[in-house]
């Protein structure tokens, strides 16, 4: 579990299948997919898409909206079909992508507090 971890902590913005998982960590399918149901309860790939979900939700709600939007953010996490993900996005933290972005930092404060703190 250690051992993808590392792999995943190097290649999250990268679209890994188990074949992938398995190859860089140098363990059989088998053993990635007992290993995550004993410790994880979910399957490696199921697994992986959360980790890289939530990357994406880190990096939304750290993004300042006039800046950045979220399809910009979703390709450079790796995630190509933006529909699919709009929808496992909605589906791990209840809400649309730019509802996340649109509470992101700037939001948080009102407009001129940024102007007094610079």
């Amino acid at each position: 579990m250690i051992r993808l971890e590392e792999v995943l902590a190097e290649h999250l913005s990268q679209p890994l299948h188990v074949p992938d998982l398995c190859a860089l960590i140098g363990v059989t399918d088998r053993t990635l997919r007992s290993c995550c149901a004993e410790f994880l309860g979910i399957s490696p790939s199921r697994y992986v898409l959360l980790r890289r979900l939530k990357q994406v939700n880190l990096a939304l709600r750290n993004a300042y909206p006039r800046m950045v939007n979220v399809a910009e953010l979703a390709r450079r996490h790796g995630f190509t079909e933006l529909g699919r993900f709009a929808g496992a996005y909605r589906a791990a933290f209840g809400e649309a992508p730019s509802t996340t972005l649109q509470r992101a930092p700037e939001a948080r404060f009102p407009r001129n507090f940024l102007a007094k703190s610079a």
